[in-house]
């Protein structure tokens, strides 16, 4: 027996936490409002005890001072000749001051009722109430330590009374403490100090009772609730941060020290739970509900505390709070999210245990659901998922143990701080104790239902991926409308003969989530329509339930006698104002005098005839309003309902619960019913609904062979049907018919000749044809014949341009308009070639033959030799605008201002703004006139960057003007300074884009062996053709070979800006003999090299498979512009290749014999070109070439020189 009981014993946790994990909705609005509740009770012990008393007083005395001639209590001030007077009757020449200060006394009244017999009412009088009075001011330490007086009125009610008044300090809820305080401990401490017959003794310890009728709440004094409760809040704040800067300042350097550090590391450790948990799905959201979890268990753990009489110092919890913070850590709910997740992600594979055989339907049943689990080829969903609840459980199996020890192992050390007899640690550590039980109970209850919820909710918004079975037929295939989800526990029969109450009044409900959110919807949206027409603060509270409340006992024992009316003629005011003079002769202070505190003391055996005894007696009955039943629910609900912080749960759960029910639960009605509830059974009852004979399945696959795969198209929810396009055979309709249809069905229903109809006259666009038809390839096709019809020559239609299988969604709106077609380019791999240590293909699109050719040898040269070494040297794209001022002086001074530190760290910090990319690295200003021409330098990551330079150029202009220079106008943001698409000094100088040198060392018999020459005939032909030659044509930039050959063709390629070449081109290549004359150094510098690897051209197929070929694909991940940097690296290393081997063909007189080889297309076929048409007014002619004759003094020369005048020599026409 025990060894069974055993596991029974261990499997009773499982068990509760698989109830929660059923039910998280329930657990999770049950943990609020316990919260609710506990918030209540924290409020009440914070107002009515004195936990925060020592923060509360300089705001209560404050409060009163303040708002006391605003009330309806009595006031006394002394004038000139120490007399006191009622501030009322005072004329107005003794007014009180508006800067007077005002002090609000408190005073109690222990009052004997006048029944029982004369000698035990005489013997009350002049024993019981001093004895009584006595012990109340003893119990209050000093503060009830004025003279206390004997009162009598018209009714033969006598009492003793005593003031209660501390100048240095006022706490509103002190009478009421005190009088509750003192309720049994005064009349029994009375009784056992007197003298008294034990007959007499007995019976009042029996029949004698101490009524306590306290003031109201302290807030009623004042009128005007909203300003007192905002400057009672503004008080107890700055209260607060007095005290707290107190504490600081006379705390040790090393004490503060180490708080602020505990501090500072438990804020860390609210970080470090938020990045912890990023890893999972909603991870920002279960970090929150881990913060809301502890703080629910810290708001248990101190209701708890103060219901068990556990003091709570708030300093000595403020300065603990960090450290058990820090050592505790929130490492417990992360262990067990991840345990969670992880079982979340095992797949459900429900075993189906044999069992005794029934009946054949029962037999039939497992049989299929066991092929069902097996074979995914029946065209459901993919595995079914694990149950939450089994999730849950999982989860506590595998991170359970762990947990338990941990909570085991720190509540053992905080045992042991409870057992020391240190002051403040023993405390503490119970308190601490208090809030691990707490929170390891919320973590299995309250953030195991939160976890449940968010796996609910992330399978809704990701669900699993539909298995697209080839097998499927189209006529098994899933085109009804979605079925609502299906839910039925285990127990739950599969009939129900009567619906229940609910079901009756809402409908069915088939999912258990849809229930629960129902109900919480409709429970919020009541509650609130009961309060829609007030307001959530706490001012509006108060007023509302001091205007609406009835008469309370107090306010009716109160006009019974004037005992409890304040006056100059009372014998307790008198007696604590005499005194007060006595100490004080000088005193110009104001008195205002609170409700007085009573306690009565009655007989409850003679009949109650006295009019406050009947009321003592009503108290005693019934402690409660006068209300009725329905009224005081109504009226408790109110109250609760408008709290502030109560009133906002239930804002925010309605928010919640509206969210849940409009968004999330939508996609459980797109789930197919099995696959939620991971039911085997349902999953044989959808497969034997649409299969009929599992034993013939293979057959079946094998005749559904040939049926077309379901899409995704087949499982959407129906729409309204559209015609199908017409035939392209048919001829087109007439153009209104056209049009009618177009705007009734849209262009999918019409076919191509019939679109082309409603272009050409004007219906569509041609350049949105690819929105319109929402095709892209049908597009091209429309709009290749409506150019080819409106041309002269109707040839494109049906041209060779092809246009088919070409990815057109990464041309539009990024690289192309009105595309027609796409132009094959041929593409050559040259090399590869050694860079940098790094063997690198050359990708290299052209049509000039023996291009790429040339290019390998050069590569095969530069690799024999050890490769190339490239250097980069800037990196800034420019961008120059060009803004002009009214006068030169303006632009003067613009210039000086963006020339300087400041106003360039000004334009810097405007530019570097707009972009995570674009840093501002210079600026070069010029002036025209009063036109003044700035050039932006910017380092743009891995963008060729003009619109990210654009951008900023546009926010730091517009900063300029604004800001610095009003009268400044921008002309245009391209000045033609930057230089951008034209040949420009500028940038040969100062560079543009990327600023690359390369240099390689060829050996001599490199040279000889592949390039065919020597190195002196290299080093020769560099200098008289790249240089003298390009120097006496006036070439800048073009100190090379061909470098526009290979970068033109390695940004066809790459997918660059191919009208970039112009300055991208610019080049100097440069040779000279090294090591005694027997080696080559060769180096190109190319200042000007403008590419990127993301934008633009980049993001074409084509052209980013080379960019990964050349491993530059798209941003580098760790280094921004890393890869456009590479990129123009393989650039320049790639030109001096083309440089070599041209130079190299050249000298040896190679070039025209290779492109006469390599170079020439066959000639056309006869009949496959049209001739081209003539205009027959103007024949072709030549313009001839004059040059200037030379002037020469010789006779020769001049003989041989024709005359001016003559006339040409004729030349014979030819025969």
């Amino acid at each position: 027996m025990d060894s069974q009981a055993a596991p029974r014993a261990r499997l009773l946790p499982l068990r509760a936490l698989a109830r929660v994990a059923r039910h998280p909705i329930e657990v999770i609005v049950l943990v609020f409002v316990v919260a609710t509740v506990a918030y209540f009770f924290f409020v009440h012990a914070i107002t009515h005890s004195t936990l925060f008393s020592n923060l509360s007083d300089v705001a209560s005395l404050s409060l009163t001072s303040a708002h006391a001639r605003a009330s309806s209590l009595p006031m006394f001030s002394r004038v000139q000749g120490g007399k006191w007077h009622a501030l009322n009757d005072l004329p107005p020449a003794h007014a009180l001051p508006s800067d007077a200060s005002v002090d609000i006394v408190d005073w109690f009244v222990v009052a004997d009722v006048a029944n029982g017999t004369d000698s035990e009412r005489t013997w009350r009088q002049e024993h019981l109430l001093p004895e009584l009075a006595r012990t109340v001011s003893e119990r209050s330490a000093q503060w009830c330590s004025w003279p206390s007086a004997r009162v009598k009125d018209a009714h033969d009610t006598q009492g003793q009374g005593r003031v209660c008044y501390d100048p240095r300090s006022y706490d509103p809820l002190a009478m009421q403490r005190l009088l509750s305080n003192t309720r049994g401990f005064s009349l029994r401490q009375a009784l056992r100090s007197l003298s008294l017959d034990p007959v007499l003794q007995a019976r009042w310890r029996d029949e004698l009772a101490l009524q306590v009728l306290a003031p109201p709440h302290p807030w009623s004094l004042a009128p005007q609730t909203e300003p007192l409760s905002l400057r009672w809040l503004l008080s107890f704040i700055a209260s607060a941060v007095r005290r707290v800067a107190i504490v600081i300042r006379s705390a040790d350097a090393i004490d503060f020290t180490v708080l602020l550090g505990a501090y500072l590391l438990m804020h860390g450790s609210f970080v470090h739970l938020y990045l912890s948990m990023r890893a999972f799905p909603r991870g920002l959201w279960l970090a929150t509900f881990v913060l809301l979890s502890s703080s629910f268990a810290f708001l248990f753990a101190l209701v708890t505390a103060n219901a068990a009489g556990l003091p709570v110092d708030p300093v000595v919890l403020s300065e603990a709070l960090p450290f058990l913070v820090i050592t505790v850590g929130f490492e417990k709910p992360y262990l067990l999210t991840r345990a969670f997740f992880r079982r979340a992600e095992l797949t459900a594979h429900t075993e189906v245990t044999e069992g005794p055989r029934g009946s054949p339907e029962a037999d039939f049943v497992r049989a299929l659901t066991q092929r069902v689990q097996a074979e995914q080829a029946l065209g459901l969903l993919g595995a079914p998922m694990n149950p939450t609840s089994d999730v849950a459980v999982g989860a506590a199996q595998d991170a359970g143990p762990g947990l338990l020890r941990a909570y085991l192992i720190e509540l053992a050390i905080l045992f042991a701080g409870v057992l020391s007899n240190i002051h403040g640690l023993r405390e503490f550590c119970g308190l601490a104790m208090l809030i691990l039980l707490y929170d390891a109970l919320l973590l299995c209850t309250f953030f195991t239902a939160i976890l449940c919820v968010v796996l609910e909710v992330q399978r809704l918004r990701a669900p699993p991926q539909r298995v697209r079975s080839p097998d499927l037929s189209a006529d098994t295939s899933v085109t009804e409308a979605p079925a609502e989800p299906q839910h039925r526990g285990s127990r739950a029969r599969l009939e129900d003969a009567r619906p229940s109450l609910y079901q009756r009044i809402f409908g069915p409900v088939d999912h258990p989530l849809s229930r629960l959110k129902l109900l919480l919807l409709l429970t919020l949206v009541s509650l609130h329509l009961g309060n829609m027409l007030t307001t959530l603060s706490l001012p509006t509270t108060l007023a509302r339930h001091h205007q609406g409340r009835a008469s309370t006992l107090y306010d009716q024992a109160m006009d019974t006698s004037d005992l409890f009316t304040p006056s100059l003629d009372h014998p307790v005011i008198a007696a604590f104002l005499h005194a007060y003079t006595a100490q004080h002769p000088d005193t110009t202070q104001v008195f205002a005098f609170a409700r007085p505190g009573v306690l009565v003391v009655w007989d409850r055996a003679p009949a109650p005839t006295h009019a406050l005894a009947a009321l003592v007696q009503r108290a005693a009955a019934m402690r409660q309003s006068q209300l009725s039943a329905f009224e005081s629910v109504m009226h408790l609900w109110t109250s609760v309902a408008s709290d502030p912080v109560i009133g906002k749960w239930l804002t925010v759960a309605l928010v919640i619960s509206l969210f849940f029910n409009t968004f999330l639960l939508k996609g459980i009605a797109l789930r197919h019913p099995a696959v939620i509830e991971g039911n085997a059974v349902r999953v044989t009852a959808q497969a034997a609904a649409r299969l009929v004979g599992a034993h013939l399945g293979d057959d079946w696959r094998k005749g559904t062979s040939a049926h077309a795969t379901p899409t995704e198209s087949n499982v959407a929810s129906p729409a309204m049907p559209v015609p199908p396009p017409r035939p392209a055979s048919e001829p087109p309709r007439p153009f209104e018919e056209v049009l009618t249809h177009f705007q009734a069905h849209g262009a999918s229903s019409l076919n191509d000749e019939e679109v082309i109809l409603l272009v050409q006259k004007g219906r569509i666009a041609p350049y949105a044809l690819e929105k319109t038809l929402q095709d892209m390839e049908r597009a091209v096709i429309v709009r290749r014949a409506v150019i080819s019809r409106a041309s002269e020559r109707h040839v494109l239609e049906h041209s060779l341009l092809p246009y088919k299988d070409f990815d057109y969604a990464s041309v539009f709106g990024t690289c192309c308009e009105n595309v027609v077609g796409y132009l094959p380019l041929p593409l050559g791999i040259a090399g590869p070639l050694l860079i940098d240590g790094h063997l690198t293909p050359i990708p290299m699109a052209t049509t000039e033959g023996t291009l790429v050719a040339s290019t390998s040898r050069g590569c095969k040269a530069l690799n024999a030799s050890g490769g190339v070494t490239t250097v980069l040297t800037q990196d800034a794209m420019t961008r120059g605008p060009v803004v002009e001022f009214p006068s030169l002086t303006s632009a003067a001074r613009a210039k000086r201002w963006i020339d300087s530190s400041k106003g360039a760290a000004t334009i810097k910090k405007s530019f570097d703004s707009t972009s995570r990319f674009a840093r501002l690295a210079s600026l070069h200003t010029v002036l025209a006139g009063r036109t003044l021409f700035i050039r932006f330098a910017t380092s743009t990551g891995d963008a060729m960057g003009m619109n990210m330079i654009s951008k900023g150029v546009e926010a730091a202009l517009g900063m300029m003007k604004e800001q610095h220079f009003p009268e400044m106008e921008l002309l245009s943001l391209s000045g033609n300074y930057c230089t951008d698409k034209k040949p420009a000094a500028i940038n040969w100088i100062e560079g543009r884009g990327k600023s690359v040198v390369a240099e390689a060392v060829l050996r001599g018999e490199t040279v000889r062996t592949i390039l065919k020459c020597t190195v002196d005939d290299l080093v020769r032909l560099n200098t008289k053709k790249n240089l003298v030659g390009s120097a006496m044509a006036g070439s800048i930039g073009g100190f090379n070979a061909h470098a526009a050959n290979i970068l033109t063709a390695m940004y066809l390629a790459t997918g660059q800006d191919p009208a970039q070449n112009v300055e991208s081109s610019n080049c100097m290549t440069l040779m000279e003999a090294v090591n005694g004359g027997q080696d080559l150094l060769v180096s190109v510098s190319m200042p000007s090299v403008e590419v990127g690897t993301v934008g633009g051209g980049t993001g074409l197929p084509p052209q980013r498979a080379m960019l990964e070929l050349l491993g530059v694909r798209g941003p580098h991940k760790e280094t921004p512009g890393a890869n456009a940097q590479r990129l123009a690296r393989i650039i320049a290393a790639a030109v001096m290749a083309g440089e070599l081997s041209l130079m190299g063909a050249l000298s040896a007189g190679h070039l025209i014999k290779a492109h006469m080889q390599h170079n020439r297309s066959a000639s056309q076929t006869p009949g496959t070109a049209s001739p081209a048409p003539r205009d027959p007014q103007f024949m072709p002619t030549m313009t001839p070439l004059i040059a200037t004759p030379i002037a020469d003094a010789s006779p020769l020369a001049r003989a041989r020189s024709p005359a001016p005048h003559d006339p040409p020599t004729p030349v014979a026409p030819p025969r």
